[in-house]
């Protein structure tokens, strides 16, 4: 039942992810949360939008009880957490193709 930690959960793994990508590709460090920006910065927003757009306001609405009007925990279902968490190991899986290229 802890949906919403699960989905910062995945929010953080692609943006640690996306960080690496971009250490790894332009030897760039970019202090940011926003998982569109660091996609772009790295070179593969297009490829990644549709992935990482549910994704995008989990790192703000699954911490702060001030950002949706209401506590986390009653914004995500089990629905919620399965559609990220497929979204989050694309996108990892992604990330871990491109390094080894």
């Amino acid at each position: 039942g802890f949906y919403a930690q699960a989905c910062f959960h995945c929010q953080q793994g692609v943006e640690k992810a996306l960080k690496a990508l971009l250490i790894f590709r332009k030897n760039q460090l970019v202090k940011s949360h926003s998982l569109r920006e660091l996609a772009d910065k790295a070179g593969v927003l297009p490829e990644l939008r549709e992935l990482i757009s549910d994704l995008e306001g989990d790192y703000t609405a699954t911490r702060y009880l001030d950002a949706a009007a209401q506590p986390p925990r009653t914004l995500y279902t089990i629905k919620e957490y399965k559609k990220r968490f497929e979204s989050a190991k694309k996108t990892l899986e992604l990330v871990e193709k491109w390094t080894k290229n």
